[in-house]
């Protein structure tokens, strides 16, 4: 939807844009909550029909947050733009063009999309919590009641917290956007070339993981942090997430291979007739 609110004509673009508005694509790759779902599959021979309608769905969505922008900003741009209302091109939008019954059911599609995502994030934050640190180093002998008990107080109090941040108003709303924008560009810098990487070179390892992983948030954050995405008009997640390709494939090349077990569950998983 940002792209009601670039200024001139409609495709004026800068190649930055472009490139920024591609890397946006690069965070997929690294979302917990998108993840899960994958690995939720019952069996291995059905991750191939998962992952066509995935990228179906997912193109289809993003072309059509595009079009509504760029339709917005032609029909509607000077009345958005002017009191800076552009990320509501949508509501606004749904509201001028369609009767209220339909109306509505647009509007109710954004809330339902929007739990649909909080909800996923909520139980992997609580999930992960629970099963990689509160069991591991705080109560090694947690019983499934105590963990499961733990993990819905996690909950309780992460939807707490997201309901003050999300009820903050002016430059309190413009900084949520600036939050999911910079965590996106986390999270797909760090998480989405050690994911791709484990799921299609053999000889991927742990430490080529660990330092995938590590170098892409540190090159993301500095990136954000030393005003680079301000001053060069890149998203972060661009340099992140090649740099962490890069040093992960040559911290895989000067460490040992993975071991028969792992190039054992490498081959089960990658198989055609895995099920």
């Amino acid at each position: 939807m940002t792209q009601c609110a670039f200024g001139g004509g409609i495709f004026n673009t800068s190649w930055q844009d472009i490139l920024s508005g591609l890397g946006w694509g690069l965070g997929y790759f690294g979302m917990p909550h998108i993840l899960v779902r994958f690995m939720s599959i019952e069996k291995p021979s059905m991750i191939k029909k998962s992952s066509i309608v995935a990228i179906v769905w997912v193109i289809i969505s993003l072309f059509s947050a595009v079009m509504i922008a760029y339709l917005g900003r032609m029909v509607m741009g000077a009345e958005l733009l002017t009191q800076g209302n552009q990320k509501l091109v949508f509501i606004a939008m749904a509201r001028r063009f369609f009767p209220a019954g339909i109306c509505g059911l647009l509007l109710a599609a954004i809330i339902a999309a929007s739990i649909s995502t909080a909800d996923s994030q909520l139980l992997v934050a609580s999930s992960s919590f629970t099963a990689d640190l509160y069991k591991p180093f705080f109560r090694k002998k947690a019983t499934e009641k105590e963990t499961l008990f733990v993990g819905r107080v996690l909950v309780l109090v992460l939807s707490l917290i997201a309901f003050v941040i999300a009820n903050s108003k002016g430059s309190g709303a413009q900084a949520i956007m600036d939050m999911v924008e910079n965590a996106w560009g986390a999270f797909g810098a760090s998480f989405g070339p050690t994911i791709l990487l484990s799921l299609f070179w053999k000889r991927f390892n742990y430490q080529g993981a660990v330092a995938g992983v590590i170098s892409g948030f540190v090159i993301d954050l500095s990136w954000l942090l030393t005003g680079m995405t301000a001053s060069t008009g890149i998203f972060e997640i661009v340099p992140g997430f090649f740099g962490s390709l890069v040093v992960a494939i040559i911290v895989a090349k000067l460490t040992s291979a993975p071991n028969e077990k792992a190039v054992a569950i490498f081959e089960q998983g990658t198989s055609k007739n895995a099920d």
